[in-house]
């Protein structure tokens, strides 16, 4: 399991991503608006691609986020002590 500076890093640079990647799509995503005024089919394509990579990149992204503060929060709780349950 990742120690406490670990996760904080990884939420840090993962949050860089998306950031860097929101800077990125605008201008892919004129980019692709115009190709649709010059070729429809060439542009539909570039627009879809945008937008594929828009939906899953902020997916994957948020979800690494998610996941790395459940474990930060796991951290902060205390661990239960108690005895071992026997079974029958």
């Amino acid at each position: 399991m990742a120690d406490r500076a670990t996760l904080e890093t990884w939420i840090a640079q993962t949050q860089r991503n998306q950031r860097w990647l929101r800077r990125a799509l605008v201008p892919a995503a004129v980019v692709a608006i115009a190709l649709v005024f010059v070729s429809r089919p060439l542009g539909g394509g570039a627009v879809l691609v945008v937008v594929l990579v828009a939906t899953l990149g902020s997916w994957i992204m948020s979800s690494h986020i998610l996941d790395w503060q459940t474990r930060l929060a796991d951290l902060d709780r205390p661990k239960p002590v108690g005895r071992a349950v026997k079974r029958q």
